[in-house]
């Protein structure tokens, strides 16, 4: 008596009390309310307002509410907005503004005004982050959940992802209390998210069904549960668990799952059957879809739907779809045609809808919000026009910064095509004469070797170990690339046996062969792995056979470019020895900083 009369005592958040508190007009309403006369309630609620026992939110969350139960909408909304228009609410009305508040976001996304909706939610968040209050957590978790749909309608699925924790978060900190409604609601929430994942086909909604199973068995334990509430919530687990391994292509374990579902009481409702009807689509078992769809419009009527657009493409749609496939062609006839009935007539009545509502905004608001909305206009276009001349210079001067940039880029490109060209071409006559040098040397050697025998006689042994030296000193010519054993190399060091292998590459030009490789050198030169490793290892500067290899067909790619422009990367690339054209252009990227197909551009601008 002392609450529903403003009573005392109640602690209070600064000037915000930590809960909703009624007054005497409070209880008058809602003792109207539960008569189930909606006119009459909103008729007592004009009269509490009139003679000020409601304050204008309270009213206004109430009518809000009658309106909604005599299912007019547009009214419904309009009120729920006028609640949201104030921009500081008394702070004994903050609650009731809140949960108004909620209501229109909740409105907002079944209207598909996803927008408007997200601005809503995302205001009334942040005035309750301003409240430390255990009272704020069933409101958040309700906003963060419609924000959440609101994103995934939107395709922005990483933020309503985001949202879906954030109201998690605060579902776990909603406290229950001896009536369990806060932790039904909460299971609710949860389902809510499970069946949005479902609905877009995202492997996630498994986790919020296994959160939701949690909850239902916590509720489950709870010393006063309403046993029948408990049953329906835990058919409805066993039901998403169906669609979450039907979606996973577990068959069996979906099929599992929905038996014994359809077992239960809830499956076998009216309700219940209609709910498991996307499943049943979605395993293909459309004759049993379609039996369940016969109850279709009793399930509407009991429920006080009517077949406006988001019912036809909720429920007749699908319906349509199970019959045809099926192979019901008669049924899906006259689905289609009540269909197109139906159509018609939700079209009119959401047009009624929208002009009724800007019916209602011109009565409620008058001549002064046509004013305002006149300035707002005339403002709206001097905005336009400024920001189309800032739009302008900021386009005009991005292209400018573009063609600058794409100067600069050309400058920049025609320096390194010079740069890798020269560096080649150097590479080049180092080979050149490194090998005229080599040529020379060999050519003294083989004068040595034809010069007169010596005459001082010598004895066998010392003419035997004349010639063993000589084979091991001066290999001849002709062995150049023959196979060598390892014996023939323990004398040489591992400087020599890379310059060995070196020429043996460049000279025969092996680094052509696209399955070169240190495989390669073992079949023809008969050494180990590990000694030509620690050839390249310790004769190269720590240079790896591999790179040495891409080194050399990057240089002879870079030759074939310029001597013969005509050939594509594909033709470059295969001619260079490697194994694909991307292979090639990522390796060229990465020594040159260009692409091939810029350099040859270049080269050939030029």
């Amino acid at each position: 008596m002392l609450t529903a009369c403003g009573g005392k005592g109640s602690e209070k958040q600064g000037d915000i009390p930590t809960k909703r508190i009624p007054t005497r007009g409070d209880s008058i309403a809602l003792a109207a309310r539960f008569t189930g006369d909606f006119e009459h309630f909103l008729a007592v609620t004009d009269s509490l307002a009139a003679i000020g026992e409601l304050s204008p939110i309270r009213a206004d969350g109430y009518r809000g509410v009658a309106y909604f139960q005599m299912g007019q909408m547009d009214k419904c909304i309009e009120c729920f907005r006028r609640v949201v228009a104030i921009e500081n609410p008394p702070a004994e009305d903050f609650w009731d503004y809140i949960h108004a508040g909620t209501n229109l976001v909740i409105m907002l996304t079944t209207d598909r005004d996803y927008d408007n909706a997200m601005h809503t939610a995302l205001r009334l968040i942040d005035k309750l982050k301003e409240v430390d209050t255990p009272y704020r957590s069933g409101e958040l978790q309700t906003l963060y959940l419609s924000l959440g749909d609101t994103q995934m309608m939107l395709e922005r699925h990483k933020e309503a992802a985001q949202s879906y924790d954030e109201a998690y978060k605060w579902v776990l900190q909603t406290r229950n209390d001896s009536t369990n409604r806060p932790i039904a609601a909460s299971i609710e929430t949860l389902e809510n998210i499970a069946v949005s994942y479902l609905h877009h086909k995202m492997d996630e909604a498994g986790v919020w069904v296994d959160r939701m199973d949690s909850l239902v068995t916590i509720y489950e334990q709870q010393p006063k549960p309403i046993e029948k509430e408990v049953k329906t919530l835990r058919a409805l687990v066993m039901l998403h668990r169906a669609q979450v391994c039907q979606m996973r292509g577990k068959v069996a374990d979906a099929y599992r799952y929905y038996a014994e579902y359809s077992s239960t009481d809830f499956g076998q409702s009216i309700e219940g059957r209609i709910n498991g009807c996307d499943y049943l689509v979605a395993a293909h078992r459309y004759s049993e879809a379609s039996d369940n769809y016969i109850h279709l419009d009793q399930f509407i009527k009991d429920w006080g739907y009517d077949y406006n657009l988001e019912t036809i493409g909720r429920n007749l749609l699908p319906k349509l779809r199970a019959n045809y496939n099926a192979g019901r062609k008669d049924s899906a006839l006259h689905v289609a045609m009540q269909i197109s009935e139906v159509y018609d007539t939700a079209l009119v009545r959401q047009k009624r809808s929208e002009s009724a509502e800007l019916a209602t905004i011109y009565d409620t608001q008058g001549k002064e919000r046509q004013i305002a909305e006149q300035r707002a206009q005339n403002r709206f276009v001097t905005s336009i026009s400024l920001a189309l001349g800032i739009v302008a210079v900021l386009v005009l001067a991005f292209a400018l910064y573009i063609f600058l940039q794409w100067r600069i880029t050309q400058r920049r490109n025609r320096i390194l095509a010079q740069q890798i060209s020269q560096a080649v071409e150097y590479k080049e006559k180092y080979r050149e004469l490194k090998a005229a040098t080599r040529a020379a040397e060999t050519a003294k050697i083989e004068e040595a070797a034809k010069a007169p025998e010596q005459t001082i006689e010598e004895s066998p042994e010392q003419v035997q170990d004349s010639e063993t030296v000589t084979e091991t000193e001066v290999p001849e010519k002709e062995n150049v690339g023959a196979s060598i054993s390892i014996s023939d190399v323990t004398t040489i060091t591992d400087e020599q046996l890379f310059l060995f292998l070196r020429d043996l590459i460049e000279n025969e030009k092996l680094f052509l062969q696209p399955d070169f490789g240190r495989q390669s050198l073992i079949e023809r030169t008969g050494l180990s792995k590990e000694r030509i490793g620690a050839a390249f290892a310790q004769g190269s500067d720590s240079v790896s056979l591999p790179a040495y290899v891409r080194e050399l067909r990057l240089d002879y790619a870079v030759r074939l470019m310029n001597s013969q422009p005509d050939l594509n990367v594909e033709q470059v690339s295969q001619a260079s020895g490697f194994t694909s054209a991307d292979t090639f252009t990522r390796n060229f990227r990465t020594k040159y900083g260009m692409t091939p197909t810029t350099y040859k551009q270049t080269n050939y601008h030029e």
